[in-house]
């Protein structure tokens, strides 16, 4: 009796927010996708590196009420199996057009996060007339890192990378997610243990083999394609070794191809800007709403 009302008191006092329960769940292929609620415009979250729809939880929960939002958790995340693919990022593209077609979507706004992001783009190059519009946060069309890198100097870090986490063990991609929450992930410390016990649930062979196709990965050339209208989130904190304007010409520059693309600031927030600003977050997908009905 005792456990049980620890663990009650444990669920409700969490910080993360609450995650609504699903109307359907389905496959796409390699995708696992849950359904939330009906009508409206559709929108499409695809979230980040290791993460699934809790990362979108309070989006997905506000969206829902008007609109019919679907919530994709890629092959290996959250506990789900993963089967390693010769091109991770053409498997993803296939598998979410076929989502659209089996599931009559028509023209969804894609909301990414980080990795999800850096995937919304390659969409809306490749299809652009088959998206409403595109809203990144902080997931850009080239690893930020290693944007000045050549494609041999982005293929070694990225074998780096994947050798360095595909044989972790769960201890040890917990640890790692811990620090990288607390130093970049997040600005709520309460948010941290949390997250990061989330994210160890994913499979490190997934995390190497998406995070190696994620750094290897630059998609300006191509931006010209993406004629959609794209909104890049921006998160900006104190303390960081740039100003707010540095990084924002910083993020113009990588995505300055795009012909209908928009940068705005996330004050106040680190890279899970949805969590750390949600009410930013969630105007600035009101707004793209908005204009694109």
């Amino acid at each position: 009796m005792f456990g049980f009302v620890l663990a009650a008191a444990l669920a409700v006092s969490s910080p993360m927010p609450s995650l609504p329960t699903p109307s359907a769940s389905f496959q796409s292929g390699t995708l696992h996708v849950d359904r939330y609620g009906h009508g409206g415009t559709a929108l499409v979250f695809v979230p980040g590196l290791g993460c699934c729809p809790w990362s979108w939880a309070e989006q997905i929960a506000r969206f829902s009420k008007n609109n019919t939002v679907y919530a994709v958790t890629l092959a290996g995340f959250d506990g789900t199996p993963f089967t390693p693919q010769s091109d991770l990022t053409a498997t993803f593209e296939n598998d979410f057009w076929g989502m659209l077609a089996s599931q009559h979507i028509d023209k969804p706004i894609v909301v990414g996060h980080s990795l999800g992001g850096t995937l919304a783009f390659a969409l809306a190059e490749s299809h652009p007339e088959r998206l409403r519009a595109v809203v990144a946060v902080d997931g850009l069309p080239v690893f930020p890192l290693l944007a000045q890198s050549t494609p041999a100097q982005r293929k070694s870090a990225a074998q780096s990378l994947a050798a360095s986490v595909q044989n972790e063990t769960h201890d040890r991609l917990l640890a790692f997610e811990r620090t990288y929450m607390k130093q970049i992930g997040t600005t709520h410390e309460d948010l941290i243990e949390p997250t990061a016990q989330l994210e160890a649930k994913s499979d490190p062979k997934a995390i190497a083999a998406w995070g190696e196709a994620d750094m290897n990965m630059d998609l300006r050339p191509g931006l010209a394609k993406a004629t959609l209208p794209i909104v890049e989130l921006m998160p900006y904190a104190q303390p960081s070794p740039y100003s707010k304007d540095q990084t924002l010409a910083f993020y113009r520059m990588l995505v300055a191809g795009a012909p209908n693309v928009t940068v705005v600031p996330v004050e106040g927030s680190r890279h899970f800007a949805m969590l750390d600003a949600p009410q930013t977050v969630d105007a600035q997908i009101t707004r793209v709403l908005s204009q694109a009905r």
